[in-house]
């Protein structure tokens, strides 16, 4: 009996010694509590793959966990972390599709912008679909979610995709001027005027409408665009041949 009793209580000393240890230290575990703090730290140490490897493994063995969704956000924001931003747009937006009541949406909103944003390239010659895509996702952003604390800053980098796209549709519309392709490059300096007015193209935009009208005969438009430029910037570097292709239209003149 003493023996019996000896050896439960053995066992039964043992058992708290384990079930202790594991409820003091879930951290360092194979839990999803563990693996997820396994994950954040990597992700602080800039350990990006195993950060990735360490949140994955939380998604996909607990994938019932409280742990899981937020592994889920924090594998895009991993990939963003590393500058893989056509990854973490995907991810991102993966994420908006299936947690769209989620606390942090705007800010997944947020970083979808960011990653269309930062794949804007340098030189305003290349293909700039980058950038509309940005402008369209801070919109959202702006629109849907008007009391977010991303906004300000969405607001500002909208204009700065936006300059980047009246940037490169002013140097296709300067490369038709430069070959005298006026019907072409009026095009683009009116579509300059009309989607992206107050960037600081609209003076030069102006004046090359009124020449490229003038040499097209569409002499009315010409005057207006021109008398438009006098108006609304008065002390103009481009006064003079404004006020000289006026006298033209006055007198029917060409050139």
């Amino acid at each position: 009996m003493q023996i019996f009793r000896l050896v439960t209580a053995t066992v039964l000393f043992f058992s708290i010694l384990f079930f202790s240890a594991c409820a003091s230290a879930p951290s360092g575990g194979n839990d999803a509590a563990g693996l997820f703090a396994q994950g954040e730290k990597a992700l602080e140490d800039e350990n990006y793959l195993t950060a990735l490897e360490k949140f994955r493994a939380v998604k996909h063995r607990y994938p019932y966990s409280s742990r899981a969704v937020e592994a889920e956000l924090r594998i895009a924001d991993t990939l963003f972390a590393q500058e893989a931003f056509v990854e973490s747009e995907a991810a991102y937006e993966i994420f908006r599709e299936m947690h769209p009541a989620h606390p942090k949406i705007d800010y997944v909103q947020y970083r979808i912008a960011l990653s269309f944003f930062y794949q804007i390239p340098d030189n305003s010659a290349r293909d700039l679909t980058a950038a509309y895509r940005a402008v369209d996702e801070f919109d959202v952003l702006i629109s849907k979610y008007p009391k977010s604390g991303f906004v300000e800053e969405a607001k500002k980098r909208m204009r700065d995709a936006r300059t980047k796209l009246a940037e490169h549709e002013e140097y296709v519309a300067n490369f038709y001027f430069a070959r005298q392709h006026y019907l072409s490059s009026s095009y683009r300096y009116a579509s300059l005027l009309k989607n992206y007015l107050g960037l600081g193209y609209d003076e030069k935009a102006l004046y090359r409408l009124g020449v490229c009208y003038y040499h097209t005969r569409m002499f009315s438009n010409s005057r207006e665009a021109l008398q438009r430029l006098l108006r609304e910037f008065p002390e103009s570097g481009f006064k003079g041949e404004a006020v000289a292709l006026i006298k033209r239209l006055d007198n029917k003149e060409t050139p």
